[in-house]
């Protein structure tokens, strides 16, 4: 084999070896960015979903008990309903909020004040005997707090939306990396075959 022959060799032997370390390279940032969605997807989308689910739960059962004059429901039940309130917004806003979400959050957040304080002035816990003009000024705070959470549903949906198509963009990347590997080997390859064989003064 001849020095031009050798050199050939080793340089597409170094052009192949810095595409492949190129490619992989782009492939594993690639492939991280496909993780991390799946993993937003996961944490700040689907047990946010989980979240926003319990919250309406819990809601549906003050909106029950107004609904029926259940007294016995803010003596025994009603507390531990905000608690659990309290602790699944505290849960949510450890999640990655969008803009959108956090305002509406906020805005949630006020209102569900202003439902308990309406709840304690109004000395339910103590067993109180409401009267349905007292009980309808909180079933009206309890299906706009139901309305806030219909659009942080949407949000939701909306935001799994985008981060699938961000991996699915992702994916297609890798797999276009992967074809232009693929091709561009085998054009070093044929080239070092044809300036080898077929160049005057690089065969035997």
């Amino acid at each position: 084999m001849t020095t031009t022959s050798k050199i050939v060799f080793v340089v597409g032997l170094v052009c192949s070896s810095l595409l492949i370390l190129f490619s992989g390279q782009a492939n594993i940032k690639h492939y991280e960015h496909v993780q991390r969605s799946i993993e937003d997807i996961y944490e700040d989308r689907l047990v946010v979903k989980g979240l926003i689910f319990e919250l309406s739960s819990l809601l549906h059962q003050k909106e029950i008990a107004n609904i029926s004059g259940n007294e016995s429901f803010y003596v025994k039940t009603n507390p531990s309903i905000n608690s659990q309130i309290e602790a699944n917004l505290q849960a949510f806003r450890a999640t990655q909020l969008t803009p959108a979400e956090a305002t509406t959050l906020e805005q949630f957040s006020a209102e569900f004040e202003t439902l308990s304080s309406s709840e304690n002035a109004l000395g339910l816990s103590d067993g109180h005997d409401f009267t349905p003009a007292e009980v309808a000024p909180l079933s009206t705070q309890i299906h706009e707090l139901q309305d806030h959470l219909k659009v942080l549903a949407d949000i939701q949906l909306s935001e799994g939306k985008r981060k699938l198509m961000a991996s699915e963009e992702s994916s297609s990347s890798m797999r276009l990396f992967a074809r232009v590997e693929n091709y561009m080997l085998i054009i070093f390859a044929v080239l070092a075959i044809g300036i080898v064989f077929f160049v005057p003064g690089n065969r035997d």
